[in-house]
């Protein structure tokens, strides 16, 4: 066998992979697929949060709760969250072979469909408990495939050195639609019930669509060929890979903090009054406790992204290393019920954590899963997936609240200790190629 007969036939090196492409130019028109796919992809967290700010409609708090509401309790309310991450559960890993059969345009809009659907079947339906349960899970196919699909395509479009902002730009999507509706919905619901919120995510979801269906395009090129994997078990076999594991352990435990607590129960823990352990804020003033967490993670999710992008690649566990060891201060002072001082310092500190872990941890996936556009997709899987099982993390610590349990200690009891679990698979997250180190390969840009 002669030289370059042996060269052609060694393991592509990390650096040569057609879904990490270090010095090749952003083509424009990602930009333009990057706002329409942000956009549809905001249309998902929208409807899932959009009862966060509103919990008096849901949860009753005996003097407080408005009449015409449903009038759970809080584990029931937390149910009401992790219906739709009960779907995304199931559809976590069948969202990426659903990309591959019938592509990320299709994908993108079943997602969107479902969210336009679930919110159209309990106005409908008025307060129907079983309508609104039913609309929740329908919703779900929001979160479980755009989640997968959107920054698989983000991820196709943009080069290495632009993709890590551009997917921490995008992992604003959750933060940003809190945000929305923490300043909104109050309004809305003030004025035209619990009805009008649900009408405005699902006239925002079908704007949404139209536009990403109208400006829609796939890269040309090997990095978005999904036929790399002939068969199921050859994309199955992208999953042997401990490093994703250990990532998924990661942002389970994030997602379970950030959007299983905070996102669910941080605005009722401020409305409930002082004798009962909160701080008794009208309900303006606890939405903007929430608003102040995520439009901080709107600025630290890019940035969590532009770090984890620039730092190398034996370095890269520091992020999620560093969001695990915030999580303990960060739940410690938001919950406690002695400082309104320390209230306000840990939500500062939340944000810039919430922000860290969620631009920071996304794009890991496709720098650990770089062989083609399924190996990024599956591992936009994983997360997914870890992300809809953390979701389901609400109804526990609601629990935890009706038996009797202060905020402060449910977290003592829960997303504290978890913290330890996920610093210690932080520090085993390792990306480096085993042979040599990413800066020692001669690169051959495509």
């Amino acid at each position: 066998m002669d030289k370059d007969s042996a060269v052609l036939k060694q393991p592509r090196p990390y650096a040569e992979s057609p879904i990490n492409r270090y010095e090749e130019k952003t083509p424009r028109y990602a930009w333009v697929i990057w706002i329409v796919t942000f956009l549809v992809s905001f249309a998902a967290p929208l409807g899932q949060f959009k009862l966060v700010n509103i919990p008096t409609y849901f949860i009753f708090i005996p003097g407080i709760s408005p009449e015409g509401g449903f009038m759970l309790d809080g584990a029931g309310f937390g149910m009401l969250m992790t219906c739709v991450s009960l779907i995304g559960i199931v559809l976590a890993f069948p969202a990426a072979f659903i990309c591959r059969k019938l592509g990320l345009r299709w994908t993108i809009t079943v997602a969107t469909l479902g969210v336009i659907l679930g919110g159209l079947i309990p106005v409908l339906a008025g307060t129907n408990i079983t309508a609104l349960y039913v609309g929740r899970f329908i919703e779900g196919l929001g979160i479980g495939l755009v989640g997968v699909s959107a920054p698989t395509l983000i991820t196709l479009w943009f080069p290495d050195k632009t993709r890590g902002v551009m997917l921490g730009l995008w992992c604003c999507w959750v933060p940003l639609s809190i945000t929305l509706d923490a300043l909104v919905t109050p309004s809305i619901a003030a004025a035209y019930g619990w009805q009008g919120v649900f009408w405005f995510v699902i006239i925002f979801a079908a704007v949404a669509l139209i536009l990403f269906n109208v400006f829609y395009k796939v890269p040309q090129g090997e990095g978005a060929s999904y036929n790399v994997e002939n068969n199921i078990g050859e994309c199955l076999a992208l999953l042997k890979n401990k490093n994703i594991w250990l990532l998924f352990v990661v942002f389970l435990v994030f997602i379970a903090g950030q959007t299983g607590i905070v996102n669910t129960y941080l605005p009722t823990f401020l409305q409930t009054p002082v004798d009962a352990g909160g701080y008794g804020y009208p309900e303006q003033t606890a939405a903007l406790g929430l608003s102040l967490v995520t439009a901080i993670s709107l600025v630290a999710n890019p940035l969590g992204g532009a770090i984890t992008n620039k730092l190398p690649l034996r370095f890269k566990r520091l992020m999620p290393v560093f969001v695990a060891i915030s999580y303990v201060l960060c739940f410690y002072l938001m919950f406690q019920s002695g400082s309104s001082v320390l209230l306000w310092v840990g939500i500062v500190l939340m944000g810039i954590c919430g922000g860290a872990g969620g631009g920071g941890l996304r794009p890991l996936a496709p720098t650990i899963m770089n062989q083609s556009a399924m190996a990024a997709t599956m591992g936009m899987a994983v997360l997914q997936f870890a992300q809809c099982i953390g979701n389901c993390f609400s109804p526990i610590y609601g629990g935890l609240i009706d038996s009797g349990h202060s905020f402060l200690e449910a977290c003592m009891f829960t997303i504290i200790p978890l913290s330890v679990v996920m610093l210690i698979a932080a520090l085993f997250i390792n990306p480096k190629p085993k042979d040599k180190p990413l800066s020692s390969v001669e690169e051959n840009h495509q």
